[in-house]
C-alpha cells in the first residue's frame, strides 16, 4: 500500500513538473497579427470604417516600462462622445456602448505608446473606469465589464487579465458619461 502511495505521488510530481515545463515554454501572449486583427475586429464591430482608429493626441506617459493612459473618452465614429448622467440622460445600454468606445480609444493609445506593435503590451495590470452617474446610481458592472471582456478578445488572457476600480462621478469635464484610466506594462 505505501508503495502503491509512493509510486502515485511520483507520478503526479512528473506530470506537474512536465506541465510547468510546457506552460512555461508556452508564454501565453499573442503575437502582433492576432492582436491587430483582434482589435481591427473590435474597430469595425464599432463601426469605425476600415477598422482603422482616427488621428488623435497620444494621450499617455512613460516611465520604464510602465504605461499610465490619461482619461481616455468615448469617441465615436462620428467624432461624438457621450454627454450626461446615468440614468437620468444616457441609459445603461449607450453607457456599456461607450465603455466599448472608450476602450477602443484606450487600446489605440496603448498602440501609440508601445510604438505601433500592441504586442509589445506585457500586461494590462489596471482598468480604472469613471462613470457619470447621479448618486443614486451604482450599477457599473455591465459597463465595466464591456471593456474588460474587450481586453481579453483583444490581447487574450495573459496579457488582457487585469485588475479594475469602477467609481461614480458627479461631474466630468464636458459633461463626459464615461471615460478610462489605464496602467499597463510593456515587455
Amino acid at each position: 500500500m505505501k508503495a502503491k502511495f509512493i509510486q502515485i505521488s511520483i507520478a503526479l510530481i512528473v506530470f506537474a513538473i512536465t506541465s510547468f515545463n510546457a506552460n512555461a515554454q508556452s508564454d501565453g501572449f499573442r503575437d502582433k497579427e492576432t492582436i491587430d486583427a483582434a482589435f481591427m475586429a473590435e474597430l469595425i464591430n464599432l463601426g469605425f470604417e476600415n477598422g482603422e482608429y482616427p488621428d488623435v493626441e497620444p494621450g499617455f506617459t512613460i516611465t520604464e516600462n510602465l504605461i499610465r493612459t490619461e482619461p481616455t473618452s468615448a469617441l465615436a465614429p462620428d467624432g461624438s462622445i457621450t454627454q450626461g448622467h446615468v440614468p437620468t440622460d444616457v441609459t445603461t445600454e449607450d453607457v456599456v456602448h461607450a465603455s466599448a468606445l472608450a476602450c477602443a480609444a484606450s487600446i489605440n493609445q496603448l498602440k501609440m505608446a508601445a510604438g505601433g506593435d500592441l504586442s509589445n503590451i506585457r500586461k494590462i495590470a489596471n482598468i480604472r473606469y469613471k462613470t457619470l452617474t447621479v448618486k443614486e446610481y451604482f450599477d457599473y458592472i455591465p459597463a465595466s465589464n464591456s471593456c474588460s471582456t474587450m481586453m481579453l478578445r483583444v490581447f487574450g488572457d495573459t496579457a488582457g487579465s487585469h485588475t479594475r476600480h469602477a467609481e461614480g462621478q458627479a461631474t466630468t469635464a464636458g459633461n463626459q458619461t464615461f471615460q478610462i484610466e489605464m496602467l499597463v506594462y510593456l515587455k
